[in-house]
């Protein structure tokens, strides 16, 4: 028999748009600029539930937010429901939005530990750590899975009704199985089927990328809320540029000198969130993102990985930009 849900999602409606949660990108400075950009909502980088447990400082920092994020959730990945349950109560004393559950995590070092995707093949112990932290979280508890384990193993709709069961307010589908990665399209069919199969909302995922395809997500699985996750990569405004382009038919063209503008800003929110040191090489991820498309930018991607200050990631910009503009 269904458990209600002792918390709905309250941005289950029309047009509502999400950050997803990003290992290494999804921290309080990128999540921020989305926020200034017209994200409804987004999740942090997934947290160990033993290090906040174990109350390791690395995991705790990953609870942290900036002053100006809108509603941020937490979430958590392990295997053992009670360790996840007093990780729960741990991170819900910091003020998250909600609770999600990390059910898809393809990568290696999470799957040796039972954790992530691993419980797609486990779909009683994925219903006990749900029921574990709806029972001691006072929030909204949401859950990410993907379509199975493989193509043999394709059990999304069997996983969606164990968490609708257990009390989850919401349930996202990363339309890929485990043996993909993040490889090939994602199959927007299986969020249809799971949409169907449920009455808790769910939330769609997977190779949204601009006006086209959310428009395309929408109209095959029926979703009323979308994730987006590498979409947001250089693009912060995607969320903004979605609204627009539905309303006037077109997605805005952003100049230069707002991304250059956009790097900037990011970098100076990340030296003073993580450090200028620290900053500086992590930005390097970010390069090749918002220089798309850009004439010359692999010699500027060149010269930014090389800089070793701050000044110097902004100097470089700069120069971009004057010479393009």
């Amino acid at each position: 028999m269904d458990r209600p849900s002792p918390h709905q999602f309250p941005w289950a409606r029309a047009g509502s748009i999400g950050l997803a949660p990003l290992a290494g990108y999804s921290d309080p400075p990128m999540r921020l600029l989305c926020f200034e950009y017209g994200a409804d909502f987004a999740v942090t980088e997934m947290v160990s539930a033993e290090g906040l447990v174990r109350g390791g400082e690395a995991s705790r920092h990953l609870l942290e937010r900036l002053p100006g994020e809108g509603p941020v959730g937490v979430q958590l990945f392990g295997s053992d429901p009670a360790v996840l349950a007093r990780a729960a109560a741990i991170a819900a004393q910091t003020g998250p939005a909600f609770i999600d559950l990390n059910f898809g995590c393809p990568v290696r070092k999470v799957i040796r530990q039972g954790a992530g995707a691993a419980l797609m093949r486990d779909i009683d112990l994925m219903r006990r750590i749900a029921e574990a932290v709806v029972a001691t979280a006072a929030l909204p508890v949401t859950a990410k899975i993907r379509s199975g384990w493989s193509e043999a193993d394709k059990n999304y709709v069997e996983a969606g009704r164990a968490l609708e069961e257990a009390g989850c307010s919401a349930v996202t589908l990363h339309p890929r199985f485990r043996t993909q990665g993040f490889a090939g399209p994602a199959d927007w069919t299986h969020l249809a089927s799971l949409r169907e199969a449920l009455s808790i909302p769910v939330i769609a995922s997977g190779d949204v990328t601009g006006l086209d395809s959310y428009r395309r997500i929408i109209g095959i699985t029926g979703c009323e809320v979308v994730m987006i996750g590498r979409g947001a990569f250089g693009r912060p405004w995607i969320f903004d540029d979605i609204r627009e382009g539905l309303r006037t038919g077109a997605e805005p063209q952003r100049p230069l000198a707002e991304r250059a503008a956009a790097i900037i800003r990011l970098a100076r929110m990340e030296a003073d969130w993580k450090g200028e040191r620290q900053a500086v090489v992590e930005m390097r991820k970010h390069y090749r993102w918002f220089l798309r498309g850009i004439p010359g930018a692999r010699d500027y991607r060149a010269r930014l990985s090389a800089a070793e200050t701050l000044a110097q990631v902004e100097a470089v910009i700069s120069e971009l930009a004057a010479q393009m503009e």
